[in-house]
């Protein structure tokens, strides 16, 4: 069963993979997601079109330099951000 934040993602072939969403990003119009594999921890990234509920949509490939550029340095932050909150945790629970 499906999580909140996973979703499957069905490649050429026909095979289901099920990822965690790290986050999303809209820039210049276009609405990105970012996603891990669950079973090989494999970062990847696709443009979302939605469909007509919000269960469906669409991904297109990203096909520019830039738009891969973007997107890394939108991940690095995230995980930046991430590192961050793990260490004011540590640092709580070391004053507790």
């Amino acid at each position: 069963m499906l999580t909140e934040n996973q979703m499957v993602v069905t490649n050429q072939d026909g095979d289901e993979s099920v990822c965690d969403i790290l986050f999303t990003h809209e820039h210049n119009g276009k609405n990105y997601v970012v996603f891990e594999f669950v079973d090989t921890k494999e970062v990847s990234a696709a443009i979302y079109v939605p469909g007509e509920t919000d269960d469906e949509g669409t991904f297109l490939d990203i096909e520019t330099d830039e738009e891969w550029d973007m997107l890394d340095g939108v991940l690095q932050s995230y995980y930046d951000e991430n590192e961050d909150e793990e260490d004011e945790e540590d640092d709580e629970e070391e004053q507790a």
